[in-house]
């Protein structure tokens, strides 16, 4: 068997629990801004498998993230996320799951963890991280930095294409320092895995990158092709896609995608669709506890619905 060693809760929707009750009592080198979102960066370089709609067009993919399911072992969530439909899970690491997979497994684990992926056809759709690179100490900065490498490493041996990491740093705004702080990490941490099939990206619409006015702060200072963001909703208005297109590589959606009127991944998918994204909508649902499975396929089903229609 093999066997591996954040935020605050967030309100799961009172209408989602309820309609929900009642419907079910290989490897992907960085995006550029000249090139599709989700696929490859540099010519030469594998795109992601799959990704495709019926005519052949690039489409949104579907993941979950490990927080939907802390207490299980590594072989339940690739067989799980198979039979209910995901494309790919993401791996959340340095939080107690007991998939156990982080920048400690030896490579031996690394090599059984992407092998047990591949032999289900479900991809590695990112690894993400609780990094941190606004913050005001020296010493913790570097930590962060390092614990980026690590991270970055962890995602190239297991073939995932990005690797989350945040600004936060405990501050209260982002300020012209921070922002050219956070760009400064990104150039170094994108710089060190490039060419390594793993691409460092930042978590916009959360903590002190608010929107699109801090988001952009960091991108026009960020030098590295090898950078790209996360959009942490399933909304994005004009303001914030005109933003993020040229750097977008991964969404995580939350509670309002799990009850069943919500159609918000519909307009997502086809904006995205327009610039040719291959990259996933991963569900970030933080219960403390595992989300009932049954919701889950209910979720998967009815989400890639949605994207398919797009």
């Amino acid at each position: 068997m093999v066997q591996f060693s954040e935020l605050s809760r967030r309100q799961f929707l009172k209408t989602a629990g309820s309609a929900a009750a009642a419907s079910v009592a290989v490897p992907v080198i960085v995006a550029s801004s000249a090139l599709e979102r989700g696929g490859p960066a540099v010519a030469g370089e594998a795109a992601a498998p799959g990704g495709a709609g019926p005519q052949g067009k690039p489409q949104m993919k579907l993941s979950f993230m490990t927080f939907v399911c802390p207490d299980w072992q590594t072989e339940k969530i690739v067989k799980f996320a198979r039979q209910a439909g995901y494309d790919g899970v993401e791996i959340r690491v340095d939080a107690g799951h007991k998939h156990g997979i982080s920048s400690a497994s030896s490579a031996e684990a690394r090599r059984a963890t992407r092998k047990l992926f591949g032999d289900e056809g479900v991809a590695i759709a990112s690894v993400a991280t609780s990094v941190q690179f606004a913050t005001p100490s020296a010493e913790t900065h570097k930590q962060n930095l390092a614990a980026a490498k690590a991270n970055l490493d962890l995602a190239a041996s297991l073939g995932a294409p990005v690797v989350r990491m945040f600004a936060g740093g405990g501050i209260a705004k982002l300020t012209p320092e921070a922002a050219q702080q956070v760009a400064a990490a990104f150039d170094e941490v994108g710089e060190y895995a490039k060419g390594s099939g793993s691409c460092p990206i930042l978590e916009c619409g959360h903590d002190i990158i608010k929107g699109a006015a801090e988001a952009a702060e960091v991108i026009r200072r960020v030098r590295t092709p090898n950078f790209g963001v996360l959009w942490n909703d399933s909304k994005m208005d004009d303001l914030t896609f005109a933003a993020l297109k040229d750097r977008i590589r991964h969404f995580h959606v939350h509670d309002e995608i799990l009850n069943p009127s919500n159609t918000n991944l519909v307009d997502l998918a086809r904006r995205m669709k327009g610039i040719g994204f291959r990259g996933y909508a991963s569900l970030e649902i933080i219960w403390d506890k595992n989300v009932p499975e049954d919701l889950l396929r209910e979720t998967a089903s009815r989400l890639k619905r949605q994207i398919a229609e797009a």
